[in-house]
């Protein structure tokens, strides 16, 4: 082999040799390039995770603060909660008991006010059944003495009418010297029904009648016929004084209750006299339906006088009956003329 040839082999040996440290060269600085770069993001993985891990620790610790500042705000809520409601209980109880403490006092003053009322009541029922009492004796009493009396003069009669040219004295039975005082008193009831329609129909007749002769009044007045010199106030004085002179039945009223109620116990004592007990609870007619049926089972030994003086009785209680509608109609005329005097209908039509 020629030199040259060799120095060609040599060269392409060294060639290759060069080119073979070339490449081991670059391929080592690939890989440590490569080794330095992994390292880097290792590195910065690490780093990347411990960061990660420090912020969560530090958010962790921040929430566990938070946590912390909550809860103890919670609980200092919850203690001012409690303390509140505390109170509360305490205020309501404290209100609860002053409150049931009024009202233990409220009641034993009403109680105390109840018994002071009832006792007064009580007092004034039995004096007024005392009172009652006594004017039932009182009239079974003059009635007795009237019989008495009665018999005392049909005995001098009988004794008189021995002597010549002395007409006899007519004599009367209990039942017809009852009877005629039950007629006695029909009469005295049917007067003074008769007067109580009157004095209400006069009553009645001045307040319905009085508005009217105002508006007349007021009309005439406008046109100049009546009271030129007065003013319109000047009339609705003159017709509130006019309210004022209407004659008032309040009085009546009481008067005609007490003494309706005394003929009623007027009537319970002839209903007595005639031979039948009467109850206090028991009503006026029922007792004279008693006591007719008493006299009818007496059959042949019915006295007609009794019978006949029973039904006098209930004509007087039927009448009672009837004058208690006409106190009703009283008592409203009298309200309506109350209000006449304290608000009159042309009081809210104001001034002309």
């Amino acid at each position: 082999m020629s030199s040259w040839q060799l120095t060609g082999v040599i060269g392409l040996l060294a060639a290759l040799v060069s080119m073979g440290v070339a490449g081991w060269l670059v391929l080592r600085f690939i890989q440590q390039r490569k080794q330095r770069m992994e390292a880097r993001l290792a590195a910065l993985r690490k780093a990347v995770t411990e960061k990660a891990a420090a912020e969560k620790a530090a958010a962790e610790k921040a929430a566990a603060h938070s946590a912390a500042i909550a809860r103890a705000a919670a609980e200092r809520v919850a203690a001012k909660r409690v303390a509140a409601e505390k109170a509360a209980a305490e205020k309501a109880a404290a209100e609860k008991a002053a409150a049931e403490q009024a009202i233990a006092e409220w009641a034993a003053a009403e109680q105390a006010e109840a018994e002071r009322v009832q006792l007064k009541r009580a007092t004034v029922e039995r004096r007024e059944s005392e009172e009652v009492e006594a004017r039932m004796r009182a009239v079974e009493d003059a009635i007795t003495e009237w019989l008495d009396a009665e018999r005392e003069g049909s005995r001098l009669a009988a004794t008189v009418a021995a002597k010549p040219g002395r007409a006899p004295k007519k004599t009367y039975t209990r039942a017809e010297a009852i009877r005629q005082q039950v007629r006695t008193t029909a009469e005295k009831v049917e007067r003074e029904a008769q007067e109580l329609e009157f004095i209400k129909n006069r009553i009645q007749a001045g307040v319905d009648f009085l508005p009217i002769e105002f508006k007349q009044t007021i009309d005439d007045w406008k046109e100049g016929r009546v009271f030129r010199h007065n003013t319109f106030d000047d009339l609705k004085l003159k017709f509130r004084y006019k309210a004022y002179s209407v004659e008032d039945g309040y009085e009546l009223l009481y008067q005609y209750n007490e003494w309706m109620a005394q003929q009623r116990e007027k009537l319970r004592v002839f209903i007595r006299l005639l031979g039948t007990e009467v109850n206090k609870g028991e009503s006026i007619q029922g007792a004279i339906e008693q006591a007719e049926r008493s006299e009818r089972q007496k059959y042949l030994e019915m006295d007609v006088d009794v019978i006949f003086t029973l039904r006098e009785i209930r004509t007087i209680l039927d009448r009672l009956i009837g004058m208690e509608t006409i106190l009703k109609e009283l008592e409203m005329v009298c309200r309506k003329r109350s209000e006449q005097i304290i608000t009159p209908s042309w009081e809210a039509k104001g001034s002309l």
